[in-house]
């Protein structure tokens, strides 16, 4: 029998290929009996696309991931998350089908949860699917915690030994990557690790074997090639720390 999450991401595949037919009667109807029809019917799509995603996060934490996913949903269904704790129609449809930082992470959850059990050729077919779909670049070997949000995916790359923590924030153009693996890049080999609760503004670049503390915040257009400490504010090419934890 096929594994639990692939039913559940099969389920979601369904939800959305089913109603094909009625994106294309929505372009062509205005208003009236056929108005309030495409309501039902967007009502209908919305919550088995919020059913469907919380069963592929059940279904997944089962079957050994076990935060990651889960934590993503839930962080959507938090008093700060995008739903803002109610999964109506409009909230809904926008997030789940339409926000592709939302789909991205999806994406990420199920072949990493592929790449976890051994498989590499897959994982990494449905990872450039991802990019070519969300414009988010996450290898299937990165480590993301759970609650991770990419606001915006465009430039959004995270290399294969990068470990996030939980509720991390991500804007566009993110770079997360490795160096010293050439002798065009000569620091000290190893992959970023980002803690818990820590803010990356647009434009920011970590390379290296360096650790940004938990709830830190890097500034835009950063360059950081140096850990940074917890809860301090650091911004700069080179980043550096321009406030540290208790300073205004």
């Amino acid at each position: 029998a096929a594994p639990p999450a692939m039913l559940a991401m099969s389920r979601v595949i369904n939800s959305i290929l089913s109603n094909s037919g009625f994106w294309r009667w929505h372009m062509e109807a205005r208003g009236g009996a056929a108005g309030k029809e495409i309501t039902r019917m967007l009502r209908d799509l919305a919550g088995r696309a919020v059913l469907a995603v919380r069963n592929l996060a059940e279904a997944v934490s089962r079957e050994g991931e076990p935060e990651g996913l889960l934590g993503d949903v839930k962080a959507l269904f938090s008093e700060g998350g995008t739903l803002r704790g109610a999964a109506d129609l409009r909230q809904a449809v926008r997030v789940l089908l339409v926000k592709p930082g939302v789909q991205a992470l999806l994406f990420y959850r199920f072949y990493h949860w592929l790449y976890l059990r051994g498989l590499r050729l897959v994982p990494e077919i449905l990872a450039r699917l991802n990019f070519l779909l969300t414009g988010a670049e996450i290898d299937p070997g990165a480590d993301i915690g759970p609650g991770c949000r990419i606001w915006h995916t465009a430039g959004v790359t995270i290399g294969r030994g990068v470990k996030i923590g939980r509720d991390v924030w991500i804007l566009h153009n993110v770079t997360l990557g490795g160096r010293g693996a050439s002798p065009f890049d000569p620091g000290e080999e190893g992959y970023p690790r980002i803690g818990d609760g820590v803010i990356l503004y647009t434009g920011v670049t970590v390379l290296g074997n360096v650790e940004i503390g938990s709830g830190a915040v890097i500034g835009a257009h950063s360059l950081v090639l140096d850990s940074i400490p917890p809860g301090c504010l650091a911004f700069g090419v080179p980043a550096r720390v321009v406030r540290s934890p208790g300073e205004h």
